[in-house]
Formats: C-alpha cells, structure tokens, sequence
C-alpha cells in the first residue's frame, strides 16, 4: 500500500475548504489560526500545488482545491457513516429492506405481520425504490428486486416468488381484429412475441406469461 502520511492533513483541509475560512476551521477543531494554515501549507508542498487562492485576506479554493474537497468530502461521509453503525447496539439497528412499490404493495405488505410474529427483535426500515443498488453506499441490507436486469455476481440472491406479466383486452375486442389496435411496449420489460399471439385469441388475460421472476 503506498505510503499516506499525508492523510491526517486531511481533516484540517475539509474543514478550511467547508469554511473557506481558517479561523472557523480552527475554531471547529480546537485549534488556533496558524496552526491550520500550517497544516495546509504542509499539505500543499507534499502535493506540489496550491489548493487555496488567498486574496484580501480571504481564501478560496483553486481547481485543484474543489477537487480535492469532493474527494475528502465523500470520504469523510463514509467514515462518519461507518462509525455510527459501529457503534449503534446490533439490537436496535434496522434491518434495511429496498423493495419496488408494485412489489410491496401486493406481496411484501400483505407479509410483513407474519414476519414481525416471528422476528418481533429485528426492526424493519422499508425503502421503496427500484433498479440497480449500491449496497456499500446506500445503507440498505436487502433489496427485493425483478429478474429483468443484470445481477452483481457477488450477491447472494434467491428467488422469492414468479409474477405473471401478460396482456389484456376487453372480452368484446378480441373477436374484432386486435392485429388494427395499437401495441404498448416497454424498453425495460419487453413483452415477448409469443404473448401477442396469444393475446389475440384470447378473450381475457393472457394465460402465458413472461416467465420474470423477483429475487431477493
């Protein structure tokens, strides 16, 4: 791993860079004036730029000091993330559950009772949202999601239940020439063209289905 000894100048930049300021910097960490602008003069010369433009007695920062910020700024976020899951009691931390809206409505909710029964130690926190997920970054545990996209090989996942997906018509159009009516389509879920055939000699719901299927 290459060598970081500057990274405990770090905390003194976000700070200044937050601020843009070194005495509200300093005054948040306790430490004087001189010494901030010490540490970030150290920081600059291990760097070989300048990160802070200082005119009339103010500071701003230079390109190289927004990028550096973002940098500190989601780092520090991480940290300070991490350390308050650390140190929450494992008892009293939720689980996270990500789940798409249609799903929860019509599977997950009608479940939740009976899980509650079982697990009535593990808090449960519902996040509805749908598609790709970050789990290092967006704090959920498990996300209940369609088959209809790829999976990260690293999950763990299993399927929970099959859903039928298939087209409808109202029973006196299916005798009057579907093949003139206009077809709805998706770009996330496709309907396949085995499902139109169908539909056109049916008077209801088409009783073939997509074969997706939710995963969590």
């Amino acid at each position: 791993m290459p060598s970081m000894h500057w990274l405990g100048w770090i905390r003194f930049f976000e700070a200044a860079a937050r601020h843009q300021n070194f005495a509200r910097a300093a005054d948040e960490l306790h430490l004087t004036h001189g010494a901030i602008s010490r540490q970030i003069r150290q920081l600059e010369a291990e760097l070989g730029v300048s990160l802070f433009e200082r005119r009339n007695r103010a500071v701003f920062l230079t390109e190289a000091g927004r990028t550096l910020q973002s940098a500190a700024t989601q780092s520090m976020d991480l940290l300070a993330a991490a350390v308050e899951r650390i140190r929450k009691p494992a008892a009293n931390t939720a689980l996270v559950l990500s789940c798409e809206p249609t799903i929860a409505m019509r599977w997950l909710i009608p479940r939740l009772a009976r899980f509650s029964a079982r697990h009535p130690d593990i808090p449960l926190h519902l996040m509805a949202a749908g598609g790709a997920i970050d789990f290092a970054r967006s704090g959920v545990d498990v996300a209940l999601r369609r088959n209809d996209s790829p999976f990260d090989t690293r999950w763990h996942t299993r399927e929970v239940t099959p859903e039928r997906v298939g087209p409808v018509c109202r029973p006196d159009l299916a005798d009057h020439g579907l093949d003139a009516m206009p077809w709805l389509h998706t770009r996330t879920r496709p309907m396949p063209g085995s499902a139109g055939r169908v539909a056109r000699g049916m008077c209801s719901l088409a009783a073939r289905t997509s074969g997706t299927s939710t995963f969590i």
